[in-house]
C-alpha cells in the first residue's frame, strides 16, 4: 500500500516522499487521515537537528502524532472500531502521512458534532488535560497560564471548564485576541505583571502552568510574591510545566512551599505499548488513562455551543497545507510564531 509522508532527512531537513505501508496487524488501525497537527514545539526541535545533522549520519524520522480521518481496515482484534468509522488517532503510527497504522487504543471514534479538523489537534488537547489534572486545580481558585500558544490556549480553557478563574499571559497581542471571554489577559511587561497583581486579590495566584519552551526562572521569581501567602510569609501554590521550559531555582526557603511538577505524557498509557495494543488499566487504579482523556475531550468538544462546559476550539486552527506542502507548514511556524496557532496537514479524501 502506497503513503504520501513528510518526513525529516540528515542535511536536508523536511522532505516528502512515497513509501509503503504493510497491512495492520492484529491491534492495528489502518486510518486515511483528513488532517494532521504540526507540534511547532516537539517536531521543530527535531527539525533543527536534522538538519544540522551530516547526511546519512542519522536514519529519516516521521514526525507527527495527531490526526483526524477514516478508517479503512483493522485487525482482527480490534473491537469498538469498525471500516468506515470517523475516529481520532495520537501516538506512535499517527504521522504525517496520507496512511497511517496506529494501535488501537490510541484510536478513538468521533462522535458527530466532533469536526475532523478540530479533532487532529487532540494529542495537544490531552497534553494540555494532563497538566490540569497534575494541577489538581480546585473550583474557584485561581491559576495562571504563561504562554497563549497551543498548549496554553488549551489549557486555559480546560482550568476554566473545571470551575478555576483564570488568567493567561503571553508577550504577542495576536495570542491574546484568540482567548475566549471569561479569561483574563496580560502581557508580559511591567504594566501586565502589575496587572496580574491586582488581577490575583485577595487569595493571590495558586496555580501555574508553564505552557513555553525556554528559561522561566524569571516568570517563576516573579510569580511568587503574587502567589498565595501563608501568615508568615511563605509563598505557596503549585506549579505545572508541560512545555519544554527550564528553570534554575534557589530552593527550600527562597521557594517556601510551592510545588513543581513535570507533566510530559498524553496521559498514561502514553508510549506503553501493552496499553496501546489493548491491555486496559484497572480503572480503579488508573483513573484516566490516554484512551480515557481523548473520551473526555471529545465530550466536551461535542456539546453545545451554549453549555458552559464545552471545549471551544474556535479559531485556534489557523492555517491548512497540503501534505505536498509540508515545508511550507514547517516554514510558516519556525519564521513566523506570531501569525499562527494550529497548523494542520490536509490530506485527499481516501478512494
Amino acid at each position: 500500500m502506497q503513503t504520501v509522508q513528510a518526513g525529516f532527512q540528515a542535511g536536508h531537513g523536511v522532505v516528502v516522499t512515497e513509501g509503503k505501508l504493510d497491512e495492520p496487524g492484529p491491534d492495528e488501525v489502518l486510518i486515511a487521515p483528513a488532517f494532521s497537527f504540526l507540534s511547532a514545539g516537539t517536531e521543530l526541535m527535531s527539525l533543527r537537528a536534522f538538519r544540522a545533522a551530516e547526511p546519512d549520519q542519522r536514519p529519516p524520522a516521521q514526525p507527527g502524532y495527531s490526526q483526524a480521518g477514516t478508517v479503512l481496515a483493522v485487525g482482527d482484534r480490534v473491537d469498538r472500531i469498525a471500516v468506515g468509522d470517523r475516529v481520532v488517532a495520537i501516538g506512535a503510527g499517527a504521522f504525517h502521512a496520507s496512511r497511517t497504522l496506529v494501535a488501537r487504543n490510541l484510536v478513538v471514534p468521533l462522535p458527530d458534532q466532533v469536526d475532523l479538523a478540530e479533532a487532529a489537534t487532540m494529542a495537544m488537547c490531552c497534553f494540555a488535560l494532563e497538566a490540569v489534572h497534575k494541577s489538581a486545580a480546585r473550583i474557584g481558585q485561581s491559576a495562571i497560564v504563561f504562554g497563549a500558544g497551543m498548549m496554553g490556549q488549551l489549557a486555559a480553557r480546560l482550568y476554566r471548564i473545571g470551575g478555576a478563574r483564570v488568567a493567561i499571559m503571553d508577550s504577542e497581542p495576536y495570542r491574546l485576541s484568540l482567548v475566549p471571554s471569561g479569561i483574563a489577559t496580560f502581557s508580559t511587561d511591567d504594566h501586565g505583571w502589575a496587572g496580574l497583581a491586582e488581577w490575583a486579590q485577595p487569595y493571590g495566584i495558586e496555580h501555574a502552568c508553564v505552557a513555553f519552551g525556554g528559561d522561566a526562572s524569571d516568570t517563576i521569581e516573579r510569580l511568587k510574591p503574587i502567589m498565595s501567602t501563608a501568615p508568615d510569609g511563605v509563598p505557596h501554590g503549585r506549579f505545572v510545566f508541560p512545555g519544554g521550559a527550564k528553570a534554575t531555582l534557589l530552593m527550600a526557603s527562597n521557594l517556601g512551599n510551592i510545588e513543581f511538577v513535570s507533566s510530559a505524557k498524553a496521559g498514561p498509557g502514553y508510549r506503553d505499548p501493552a496499553y496501546e495494543s489493548g491491555v486496559d488499566y484497572p480503572a480503579v487504579y488508573v483513573s484516566s488513562p490516554v484512551r480515557r482523556n481523548v473520551e473526555t475531550l471529545l465530550d466536551l468538544i461535542s456539546r453545545s455551543a451554549d453549555d458552559p462546559r464545552r471545549l471551544d476550539l474556535t479559531g485556534l486552527i489557523t492555517h491548512r497545507f497540503p501534505i505536498t506542502e509540508a515545508p511550507d507548514g514547517y516554514r510558516l511556524v519556525e519564521e513566523s510564531p506570531g501569525e499562527a496557532m494550529a497548523v494542520l496537514f490536509s490530506y485527499p479524501d481516501p478512494d
